[in-house]
């Protein structure tokens, strides 16, 4: 586990997808739930804190995606935990429609997604998100929707500290050939990737300093910057 800022960790060794930890004075919330095998590693890393993981409050799902759910019926289960996600997100979480897919390759995608991370179909999204709502976590984290990914696809900003957690708007290196650098969610993966870029590009006006990516490593920046210049040098 890697400390990102004060009350915000990296929670490290996961099978895929990343998951973020924020420790605060209305308890735990967890930012992604990882996949079902990452359930032991993450309570481990919970508890490595001296907290129980009944100190969970709140689990906020970015987006549907087996690697970033498969784990979170487990973790609920552990420790009573809310489930929040965006309204639009909430009918794929909790198992009422499938996610779409625009072609036969990225229905297999999200069925091997599903069969790998024992993905969490059925589990009750018990706050549903909307845009600019804020969870009292953290002294406050907007919620901004960010579709494309998916339709429901949501990020997360804390303002004051300059704290983003972007979901899968953003990897940190190639998931095939492990060249490092970010960039956008391969095209293939994304429902609308077009509609993704352009989630994106409308976050360019926020300032950042910590930035919490989906896949690969998140960044710590030594100055504040805003997004547009961190995106300049994002391969599509």
């Amino acid at each position: 586990m890697r400390q990102l800022a004060d009350g915000v960790y990296w929670l490290e060794g996961l099978r895929s997808s990343n998951a973020y930890l924020v420790v605060s004075d209305r308890g735990l919330l967890l930012v992604d739930g990882g996949m079902a095998a990452d359930v032991p590693r993450i309570v481990s890393q919970i508890e490595s804190l001296g907290r129980a993981v009944a100190a969970l409050k709140g689990i906020v799902v970015t987006h549907a995606h087996g690697d970033h759910t498969g784990g979170v019926t487990e973790l609920v289960r552990r420790s009573g935990a809310s489930v929040m996600a965006h309204r639009d997100e909430a009918p794929y979480i909790e198992g009422d429609e499938s996610l779409p897919a625009g072609s036969l390759i990225q229905r297999a995608v999200r069925w091997l997604d599903d069969l790998i991370s024992g993905g969490s179909k059925g589990v009750e999204v018990e706050k549903k998100l909307g845009d600019q709502d804020c969870l009292e976590f953290l002294g406050g984290l907007r919620v901004i929707h960010t579709p494309g990914h998916t339709p429901g696809s949501i990020s997360l900003y804390q303002e004051q500290r300059e704290i983003l957690f972007c979901g899968d708007l953003l990897f940190n290196g190639d998931l095939f050939t492990g060249r490092g650098g970010l960039r956008q969610a391969p095209r293939f993966f994304s429902a609308e990737p077009d509609e993704a870029t352009r989630s994106l590009e409308g976050l360019a006006e926020l300032d950042v300093k910590v930035l919490c990516v989906g896949h690969g490593e998140p960044l710590v920046l030594e100055n504040s910057m805003k997004m547009e210049q961190v995106l300049e040098n994002v391969r599509a």
